[in-house]
């Protein structure tokens, strides 16, 4: 899903930092998208499996690449509007898998591929990682005499997909491909920081700090990016991976499970 603007222009935190103040939850059972803000009284419930895109459909380019996409109907778009604090339409890739008459290989084919991604379909990161970053935060603070950054860097800063543990800082830095349950993941290479996970959001408040970008990039820069956490593309297995999976396609990811990096 995308938010755009009248004009249509694709709407982004760092053009919007508003954008910042939206959570979601997503009801498995029911089928529900639930979307809050503290600028909206009511907590918004969007259903995946209902008509509820009542605008019609229409074409976008987005990062390059063109889309068929469905339109939401008004009062889901007020909403967000409201939300954001600016006249927009909320935008729903439009998913030819969900007519049951595709066969399970085109479905996997279409989960492969890009949907509103700029870069990657997923970002993982790991809680070492974060514990390092945090350590080396902790340590600059001491060493300047400053009052630190009001606490812990929590991993959800990033914006990550996946948060794994139980590995050695950044070791997912050199990882080509990994499994997760009976999903294969190749990596694409580490992902590039900005200003964006130096926002802070507390109690309804929102505002810049300098970390933890600037200290990313005393020790993770490299080719002038700043690099932290790794993007994933999803796709089959390649040769020379345990082929006794379940071959009945199966789109859900578990907490728990284990994580094997360099299956090859």
């Amino acid at each position: 899903m995308v938010l755009t603007s009248l004009s249509g222009e694709i709407l982004t935190q760092k053009k919007v930092p508003e954008m910042c103040f939206i959570s979601t939850f997503i009801d498995l059972d029911q089928k529900i998208l639930f979307v809050e803000s503290p600028r909206c009284q009511v907590r918004l419930p969007i259903n995946f499996m209902s008509n509820s895109c009542n605008g019609g459909r229409e074409e976008i380019n987005l990062h390059g690449q063109r889309y068929e996409v469905q339109v939401y109907e008004k009062e889901i778009n007020i909403w967000f509007s409201n939300a954001v604090g600016r006249p927009c339409t909320l935008l729903r890739y439009y998913n030819l898998c969900l007519n049951k008459s595709k066969s399970t290989d085109m479905c996997r084919r279409m989960q492969s591929t890009l949907n509103f991604s700029n870069e990657a379909q997923f970002l993982l990161i790991s809680e070492e990682s974060i514990s390092d970053l945090n350590n080396r935060i902790k340590t600059t603070d001491v060493q300047k005499g400053a009052q630190g950054t009001g606490g812990q860097i929590d991993p959800m800063r990033f914006r990550p997909n996946l948060v794994i543990s139980g590995g050695e800082p950044y070791a997912e830095d050199g990882w080509r491909n990994l499994k997760i349950g009976n999903k294969y993941f190749t990596s694409l290479g580490g992902c590039n920081r900005c200003q964006m996970i130096n926002i802070v959001l507390e109690a309804g408040q929102m505002w810049k700090s300098n970390e933890p970008l600037a200290t990313l990039a005393s020790y993770r820069r490299e080719k002038g990016k700043i690099l932290f956490g790794i993007l994933l593309k999803y796709g089959k297995r390649t040769v020379g991976w345990d082929d006794d999976d379940n071959d009945e396609y199966d789109p859900w990811l578990q907490v728990g499970q284990d994580v094997h990096p360099n299956i090859d």
